[in-house]
């Protein structure tokens, strides 16, 4: 049997899968509350039902094992990337990396890599000037890869602060 790593746009059926790899990333996060969506919920925002103008764009990552003795294949889903375009003032056209993920036992097949290449030849290719993500301060493990790709920390280098505002409180704004 050979197994490789392939990466490769999302299709429909893998929308379980990466509701699944959301909910384990959500665990490694320590923020195993979090995630809220449903396979419905990718289906509509991602374009799968209608393909005009879907809010985001996703990679799977999936270990292809073949049997030469049967010719047989298998593939199981090991990663996911998903990712959306963003507009910058200063630089045009923009993609925003939201989530990428390798489960543990896949890690170090270079499915992050490839993944993460594969995003930013999506970037590339759709005239994008930049790529932008967020990684959390204590995951040394995905800051290191980003800073060895050339990754900018902009907290660091320009003090950039990320703010949010949740459902609730963007519902207190539009009250007063």
């Amino acid at each position: 049997m050979t197994s490789s790593i392939v990466v490769r746009r999302t299709e429909k059926d893998d929308l379980q899968a990466i509701i699944d790899m959301i909910q384990e990333l959500a665990d490694f996060e320590r923020m195993s509350e979090g995630p809220q969506l449903k396979v419905k919920d990718l289906l509509r925002d991602g374009g799968f039902d209608s393909p005009q103008n879907p809010i985001f764009h996703s990679f799977v990552a999936e270990e292809v094992t073949t049997s030469p003795r049967d010719h047989s294949m298998t593939r199981q889903a090991v990663g996911y990337a998903i990712c959306f375009f963003s507009y910058s003032t200063w630089q045009g056209k923009s993609l925003f990396l939201e989530d990428i993920y390798v489960r543990p036992q896949f890690r170090r097949q270079k499915a992050g890599r490839k993944l993460f290449q594969e995003v930013v030849r999506f970037a590339r290719s759709t005239n994008c000037s930049r790529l932008d993500l967020h990684v959390l301060e204590w995951n040394t493990t995905a800051r290191d890869f980003y800073s060895k790709l050339g990754g900018v920390d902009l907290t660091v280098t320009e003090k950039w602060n990320l703010v949010r505002f949740n459902e609730n409180v963007m519902e207190n704004i539009l009250k007063n």
